[in-house]
């Protein structure tokens, strides 16, 4: 009979001891196998929700055409180009249900001697921008009956408080020097009237060619903002 003891040595023997085992695997491995690392789950719920807002956005957008369609509803008081806007504009000048400011503005133009009011369309937005707009058709206009003779542009309009800065370019200088005193006063009394009347709180106008102070004080003073008279 074979001796045990010889026995366990022909025996095979594992490559490694128990603790020696445990030793050569990673526990790190372990923890990663199954589990996907927290960017690429940031990432997939980010995804998810881009999908989901753009499925509701498109969805929504064709529920609302096709009601539109069907005249279950309809969206009232809705332009879909400037054009349409600019018509609407003309054909009133408050459009119900919207608390936009007017879209008619008064003006005074220069015609002999006096200053004859007038009212014109203007798609209203910010107020810096409906300056600019009036006061550019109301120098067109006074360049179309030649009572100035350059083209006068407005550059910038920006206002502080109640004083509101007018930057015109330098024809303006020109066609203020080539005017009669009498006839220089009514054109700035046009400009400045035609801003006052319209686009409150401003009650003084400065001027200024091309962003800087004018030194021009004859036949008007362009040094100095201009105000309307009280009475």
């Amino acid at each position: 009979m074979s001796d045990f003891r010889d026995w366990e040595k022909r025996s095979p023997r594992p490559l490694f001891e128990e603790d020696e085992a445990e030793d050569f695997y990673d526990d790190d491995d372990d923890d990663y196998n199954g589990r996907a690392p927290l960017f690429l789950k940031v990432i997939a719920w980010v995804s998810v929700l881009i999908l989901l807002f753009a499925g509701g956005y498109w969805g929504t957008s064709l529920t609302l055409q096709y009601l539109d369609k069907r005249q279950i509803i309809s969206q009232q008081n809705v332009v879909s180009d400037p054009g349409e806007a600019r018509r609407v504009a003309e054909e009133s000048s408050e459009i119900p249900g919207i608390g936009a400011r007017k879209s008619g503005f008064e003006v005074f133009i220069p015609r002999g001697d006096v200053l004859e009011s007038e009212t014109v369309a203007h798609v209203p937005g910010l107020l810096e921008d409906d300056v600019k707009g009036v006061i550019t058709d109301l120098l067109d206009t006074m360049r179309t009956e030649n009572t100035i003779s350059e083209q006068v542009r407005v550059l910038h309009v920006f206002r502080n408080g109640d004083l509101l800065y007018l930057d015109l370019n330098d024809p303006f200088v020109r066609v203020v020097q080539n005017l009669p005193e009498a006839k220089a006063n009514l054109v700035m009394t046009s400009l400045v009237r035609s801003i006052v009347k319209n686009f409150s709180p401003v009650v003084r106008v400065r001027f200024l060619i091309n962003g800087k102070d004018p030194e021009l004080k004859t036949p008007v003073d362009l040094t100095m903002p201009w105000q309307l008279k009280t009475s």
